[in-house]
């Protein structure tokens, strides 16, 4: 009897970096991309994609009565991120899906750790923990300068993380460059102060070596 041929593991992207720097635009823009050339895709956001990851979504970023210290930010994020790996982001990739992930463990370090004043030893052993050596087939992190975020996101409420004051945001800032540019055999640094359509190309410069 011939042997059933395996399905191919899909591949797991990211796109990360600071609030205004154009993550969102741009996982949208891949997974239509993606979808638009016969590959299943799944678009998902952190926290979320998940029931319990929209609940603490929307119990982090709130501006509710609830006060969340820090370290108990923290562990919220780790267990959406660990609801989300388990429940779809592993059992799609086994199913040959691709996934394209708005943010990833480096904001969880970047936030939380360099801004949040958590250790970041800490902060990267929970990351451990909640990912279960799954790795990124590639991770982007978008940046600009702070202000240049500050102004593209004039027109939108701060949420809750936002509204942490311009200290707390610079450093934000300061971390996704920071580790970006120290672990670049991990991450691949793109200035999104570019051209919507020049931001995308270098992008899919890096995914078309997925591809073949």
């Amino acid at each position: 009897m011939k042997k059933a041929k395996s399905k191919k593991r899909g591949r797991f992207i990211v796109i990360d970096g600071p609030d205004g720097a154009g993550k969102t635009t741009h996982a949208k823009m891949l997974a239509d991309e993606l979808t638009g050339r016969g590959i299943p895709v799944k678009n998902l956001r952190e926290p979320g994609g998940t029931a319990l990851g929209e609940a603490i979504r929307g119990l982090v970023l709130d501006h509710g009565k609830t006060k969340i210290g820090t370290l108990a930010e923290t562990f919220l994020f780790e267990a959406a991120r660990a609801q989300l790996i388990g429940e779809v982001i592993r059992p799609a990739l086994d199913n040959g899906e691709w996934i394209v992930c708005d943010r990833f463990a480096l904001s969880t370090l970047v936030y939380q750790g360099y801004a949040g004043g958590i250790r970041k030893k800490a902060v990267k052993q929970l990351s451990a923990t909640a990912i279960g050596g799954l790795k990124p087939d590639a991770y982007f992190v978008l940046w600009v300068p702070a202000e240049i975020g500050a102004k593209r996101r004039a027109d939108r409420p701060a949420d809750r993380i936002e509204s942490k004051g311009e200290a707390y945001l610079s450093s934000v800032f300061k971390g996704f460059h920071k580790e970006a540019k120290r672990h670049s055999d991990k991450y691949t640094l793109i200035d999104g102060r570019g051209a919507i359509q020049s931001v995308r190309k270098k992008i899919w410069k890096k995914i078309e070596s997925l591809l073949k």
